[in-house]
């Protein structure tokens, strides 16, 4: 069970022992044994938690001088990963810095010198190779939804991907990709994320090599497209060719899975969102354009607050709504990918919600 919400100034300052368990010991240790590596972990199973545990461990031990570079969702980049190292006493030491936002703010973000671990959304990726260039500082990159590479290409792709792939293996000496559900639509997608692990050298050099293996491709007659179809012993064969780097967790060997898995997904409002929520909450009263929405009484403010931190509040009596943030919708996105096709149940409050999920299927 998932519980979207926002996390605390006062949440954000207690910090607890973490005592990890059985197979966060199995996430840390793999990190810490093979430098370029897979980590495939079900949400609720402490992938963030255990991967700071590892680059701690490594940069105690003096395993590991340079900066770490954590590519991410951006709701993830901004907050779960600096709100992880906040949780836990034995992390203190590792400062988190998003570089996040405008182009001014994600250059001030790259002169901080304290941190350890630096967290950027994938589509700045082109952004940040370019304006790095030659003195790319960071020599382990983490891949948070490492899905999102599976559009590799050597000769074609996505842009981001492209940028990366000039720096993956030159620059970078460690590398992970962490996701839950590697292949969501099928093999296919193993081939762009492997390739950043080792260029090409278990399941192929080139996309090419790689469909001709395992794949039949499938061309409809008079039809301009066609698809790949995995060979009978496609599975099996890729599973054991990846086996020595990577580390696959399933939550139904780990958990009581006749009970839920509480895991709550803290959403930090933007500054433009909480401002809204403090006007309604202190003066009853807000103004949106050219609408000015008054909540009659405290019941009707708490109600209206609610709906704020929803995403939308309704503007007049006929329901209709204005949007202030989709914080929530970013978080709903990250959880759909890592549901990896698996059915996944919205609940919503208010009409204004019901209809943004379906913008993210």
């Amino acid at each position: 069970m998932t519980k979207l919400s926002r996390l605390s100034p006062e949440q954000k300052t207690i910090a607890k022992t973490f005592t990890p368990r059985p197979y966060q010991d199995l996430i840390i240790n793999h990190l810490l044994d093979i430098k370029r590596s897979n980590v495939w972990a079900g949400m609720g199973m402490g992938k963030t938690a255990a991967t700071l545990t590892a680059l701690e461990n490594l940069y105690l031990a003096g395993s590991e001088t340079k900066p770490t570079l954590v590519l991410a969702p951006l709701r993830v980049a901004q907050s779960t990963w600096p709100d992880e190292v906040l949780k836990w006493n034995h992390l203190h030491n590792i400062e988190v810095q998003p570089i996040i936002g405008p182009t001014k703010s994600r250059m001030a973000a790259l002169k901080n010198t304290h941190a350890s671990v630096f967290t950027i959304n994938y589509d700045n990726l082109v952004w940040l190779v370019d304006i790095l260039g030659e003195n790319w500082p960071f020599g382990t990159i983490i891949a948070d939804e490492s899905t999102r590479l599976k559009s590799f290409r050597l000769r074609k792709g996505g842009k981001r991907t492209a940028a990366l792939a000039k720096i993956a293996h030159k620059s970078v000496h460690r590398w992970v990709n962490l996701t839950g559900t590697p292949s969501p639509n099928g093999l296919m997608d193993l081939w762009g994320q492997a390739w950043f692990v080792d260029q090409g050298e278990r399941l192929g050099r080139t996309h090419n090599a790689f469909t001709s293996r395992w794949f039949n491709r499938i061309q409809f007659p008079g039809q301009q497209w066609s698809k790949f179809e995995p060979l009978g012993f496609a599975h099996l064969q890729i599973q054991a060719a990846l086996r020595d780097v990577t580390l696959s967790l399933n939550a139904a060997d780990w958990f009581d899975i006749d009970e839920p898995i509480h895991n709550v997904i803290n959403v930090e409002l933007s500054a433009k969102a909480r401002a809204h929520y403090q006007a309604m909450e202190k003066e009853l009263f807000l103004e949106l354009g050219d609408s000015a929405i008054e909540a009659l009484n405290t019941a009707a403010k708490t109600i209206k607050c609610l709906q704020i931190a929803a995403g939308a509040i309704y503007s007049d009596d006929n329901h209709n709504w204005t949007e202030i943030h989709d914080a929530k919708i970013q978080a709903l996105e990250s959880i759909v990918n890592e549901a990896g096709g698996m059915p996944v149940l919205v609940a919503y409050c208010h009409r204004s919600c019901k209809t943004d999920p379906l913008t993210i299927i």
